[in-house]
This record gives structure tokens, sequence and C-alpha cells, in this order.
């Protein structure tokens, strides 16, 4: 593993709120930020802290689309932004697990 993935599963693993609850389908958040830098989990994985996946796109270098920036915005718009997505998110990984049960 090169010295950059290092520091950016170092820099993922501060973001995250450190629970080591599973939510996100890793073991730990050691092992999600793993994953997250590795292009192996969604930046948005961590159900603890859905937000923490706007900081982790900018660690990785994607950033959010012009169009896509948020502009200031009320709190609830951003909580109803935010879920959606993790349901997304959620959607896609039970999606993964159901190909993997399959093989």
């Amino acid at each position: 593993m090169d010295t950059d993935t290092k520091e950016k599963i170092k820099r993922i693993y501060q973001v995250l709120p450190q629970r080591d609850c599973g939510f996100c389908g890793f073991d730990s958040c050691g092992r999600f930020a793993r994953a997250v830098a590795e292009g192996r989990a969604s930046p948005f994985g961590c159900k603890q802290n859905p937000m923490a996946g706007y900081i982790i796109n900018e660690i990785l270098g994607a950033g959010v689309p012009a169009h896509q920036k948020l502009k200031p915005a009320s709190t609830e718009g951003l909580r109803q932004e935010v879920r959606k997505l993790s349901e997304n998110v959620a959607d896609i990984l039970v999606r993964i697990e159901k190909l993997k049960a399959s093989r």
C-alpha cells in the first residue's frame, strides 16, 4: 500500500465517529476507512454520520460537482438530502450482499 493511500485512510478515519458500530457493513471504522480509500465502499456509508461523506469526498479528491454544491439551505433540507443519499447507498449495499449470497 502506498503512502498516499495510508494517509487517506488516516484522514478518513479521523472524520468517522470511531464507534465501530458496523452499520456501514464493516467490522470497524478503520476497515471502513480503508475500504473507502481503496474504492471498495461509498464515502457515504457511515450511518452514524452520513455528512462525513462530503468531507471524505474532499479527502479523496472527488469533491462535489459544481452543479451539486449545496447552496445555503436549511438544516432540514440538508437532513433530507443526506437521508436520501444514505438510502441509495444502503440499497446498493443490500444488492451487493444479495449478489454475494447467490454465488
